[in-house]
């Protein structure tokens, strides 16, 4: 693990995880992201919706995540089925175009 301090060094991960004190620069991150074969990993609501690929949420004392097969999609990664079936929820390209 290592802090990224230019975003063009988020292109040299593998994964790259944003928290939630980079919310107002999703968007910017994201896009310099584009094209690189990153899995980016988020904890609050609106990661997925920016374009991220996994967030993280507690619910109940629980770790729960949501999937964006769109945003992994992009990046050219797959995602398990495995873990797609433990997501709580999954964003896919027919959902995606509705929103």
């Amino acid at each position: 693990m290592r802090w990224v301090h230019k975003d063009q060094e988020l292109r040299d991960c593998h994964i790259a995880f944003v928290s939630r004190s980079e919310a107002k620069r999703y968007a910017k991150l994201l896009q310099a992201l584009e094209g690189a074969t990153v899995l980016t990993v988020g904890e609050t609501e609106g990661f997925l919706g920016a374009g991220g690929s996994i967030s993280f949420s507690f619910e109940h004392d629980t770790l729960q995540f949501e999937v964006n097969l769109v945003a992994s999609d992009t990046a050219h990664l797959r995602i398990s089925s495995r873990l797609l079936a433990l997501a709580r929820h999954v964003v896919n390209r027919t959902e995606a175009a509705k929103s």
